[in-house]
């Protein structure tokens, strides 16, 4: 059984890609024109065809990556993928700024769900450090702290 901690971990970062989802589908329009107006690819049907590519093959390696360090991390106590899950975080927090001042050229939606995925992930990092956690992750008993998987409430 995993700890309370790690249900919770689980469910806020499922629930952040979720969002980077339903953030990625609703902005995908503006990114494919971002790039039909750009002058490099405006002349080279190819070359739009190619980005357009390039921007589905990094979403599915981005959602494979976020994946795998959730399975890593959230059943297999892997002590690496949390510190990974970790750094990606502190990114994100340095990116956090630089998101907020696009307001304007992204709009509401966009960023607010950079929003609520920024918290989710702060919400599920904060997750890894709690004590039942800690203990998890280095192989302690965690009876006292355990709820079952079907316990869980749904995720967001």
């Amino acid at each position: 059984m995993r700890p309370k901690s790690i249900v919770r971990f689980e469910q806020a970062y499922l629930g952040s890609i979720i969002v980077w989802a339903i953030g990625l589908a609703t902005g995908w329009g503006s990114r494919t024109q971002m790039i039909e107006t750009n002058p490099a690819f405006a002349g080279n049907p190819q070359m739009l065809g190619l980005a357009q590519t390039v921007m589905i093959g990094f979403s599915l390696f981005m959602l494979a990556l976020w994946l795998l360090l959730w399975y890593f991390t959230a059943r297999k106590a892997s002590e690496v993928t949390k510190w990974i899950i970790v750094a990606f975080f502190a990114l994100s927090v340095v990116g956090l700024p630089f998101a907020l001042m696009a307001y304007e050229r992204a709009g509401l939606l966009a960023t607010g769900l950079t929003l609520l995925m920024f918290a989710l992930n702060a919400y599920a990092v904060w997750m890894l450090f709690q004590p039942d956690a800690r203990t998890w992750f280095n192989g302690g008993d965690t009876a006292e702290h355990t709820i079952a998987d079907s316990d869980a409430p749904p995720l967001p």
